[in-house]
């Protein structure tokens, strides 16, 4: 009889989820998608799920509202202060956060999230660490 611990059940969700959201992003942007190495998508995806699981993040609901905010937004779209307060308040259940960022960050503060980062130059850093640890 097989066992699978606890890091491989995870890994298998991850990989789940993974294939779900870019099906998902193969539907909603398909032009988009097509230009990307499989690959690149995943690392990227992955990656989100690195810096959403730093602030306690951890539900597919919350992973993926995570993803889909740093691919829209911009991938340091959580560094926003008004926006960062709210993830940071760690005592209050992942989905209160989440909702609290869609309820009480004003327009110009996702302004100002779409802008912290130069999303061309921060993904190229992200890729280009995945492919070190692919070699």
């Amino acid at each position: 009889m097989f066992k699978i611990r606890a890091e491989q059940a995870d890994t298998l969700a991850d990989d789940d989820l993974v294939r779900r959201i870019i099906a998902y992003l193969q539907v909603r942007m398909p032009e988009q998608i097509a230009k990307h190495d499989p690959f690149d998508l995943r690392a990227a995806v992955l990656h989100c799920f690195e810096v959403a699981r730093s602030y306690a993040v951890t539900s597919e609901r919350g992973l993926f509202t995570f993803v889909m905010d740093m691919l829209a937004v911009g991938p340091c779209f959580h560094l926003q202060p008004k926006i960062q307060a709210i993830l940071d308040q760690r005592e209050l259940d992942e989905q209160v956060r989440l909702d609290r960022i869609v309820d009480d960050v004003d327009d110009v503060a996702w302004e100002e999230a779409a802008v912290v980062t130069d999303p061309a130059v921060y993904w190229d850093d992200v890729l280009n660490e995945a492919d070190k640890k692919r070699e």
